[in-house]
């Protein structure tokens, strides 16, 4: 959990690098997260929204977490990238950044900054 609420303590830092574990942990808890909302939103009755509801069966609730999760999830994956020594616009490639996000992160320092431990 540390790696969890690690990337909440840096939600808005685009500088510095993340540890794989970070970025993993930390994506799959939210996805966890998400999809728990998601069934007790449509176990309470609520309603899709959005479209005569098919914005994919999104509720309000679902749409207020992920409004709450993106800007962090941006930053880490950044981070993530530069821990590999990229940018942080390889996200933005789909199958490559997922990719790069399971790489090792560089030994050394790099010009994103030093390794990140944890």
């Amino acid at each position: 959990m540390k790696y969890y609420f690690s990337a909440w303590k840096n939600y808005i830092k685009f500088h510095g690098r993340a540890s794989r574990s970070e970025y993993w942990y930390f994506t799959f808890i939210n996805i966890a997260i998400s999809v728990a909302i998601h069934f007790i939103a449509h176990k309470a009755g609520l309603k899709d929204v959005l479209l005569d509801g098919t914005a994919l069966g999104q509720t309000v609730v679902d749409l207020i977490y992920l409004g709450a999760v993106l800007m962090p999830l941006i930053c880490v994956g950044v981070r993530r990238m530069q821990d590999v020594n990229k940018t942080g616009w390889h996200l933005l490639i789909p199958i490559y950044g997922m990719v790069l996000a399971c790489y090792d992160g560089v030994e050394a320092d790099n010009k994103y900054g030093i390794k990140a431990t944890y």
